[in-house]
Formats: C-alpha cells, structure tokens, sequence
C-alpha cells in the first residue's frame, strides 16, 4: 500500500498513531532523516514480528522503491497488517514538504 506524503503530512498533524521504518542505510541517514526508527532493509525481516501489531507501520527509503518491496513482501506472509510505503521514499516528501532538504551525495 502506498502512503503520499500529503497523507502522511495529514498523519502527523492529526497526531495519528504510526511507526515510521526508515530501511536506508546508515550513510545515507546520516544524510537526512524523517525520523522514526532506522532499520535497514536486511534487518527488517529479523524485527517486524517485534514491532506492535495494532499500529499502522510507514516504510520509506530514499525513492520508495526499496519500501515498496518490503510492503509487498511483508504484506505476503502478514496480509492483516496495515502497511505502507512513503511515495517517492524521503525525496518525495522533500520535494513536496522541505525543498532545501539535501538527502543524496
């Protein structure tokens, strides 16, 4: 499923209860970040069982490509759960919310 950031941005100024997944790598969250929780891609598998099952989850990279995959994948085997992918991962939101965000080398 996939989240805009206009939705997203409706999310957080409705203080709507979510998990935000950033599966970047390190290099690239020290970059920029959205907040919420850093795990990367790899290790996503090994810590969603761990993570609250009555709260939407938010995944996002850096274009959305990767976040998509992992909500396919995800939503395969736990098809019950509410999960999202961030449109156009950080740099969506950036070019929409925050221009002078700089989240690439």
């Amino acid at each position: 499923m996939q989240l805009s950031p206009q939705e997203f941005a409706n999310w957080k100024s409705a203080n709507k209860e979510y998990i935000l997944i950033d599966i970047r790598e390190e290099y690239e969250v020290t970059l920029c970040t959205l907040g919420g929780k850093h795990v990367p891609m790899d290790q996503v598998a090994d810590v969603f069982e761990t993570l609250p099952t009555h709260l939407p989850i938010i995944f996002h990279c850096n274009s959305g490509k990767r976040s998509d995959a992992v909500v396919y994948h995800l939503l395969q085997r736990y098809p019950q759960r509410e999960l999202y992918s961030l449109t156009g991962g950080v740099q969506g939101w950036a070019e929409v919310f925050d221009p002078a965000m700089k989240c690439s080398i």
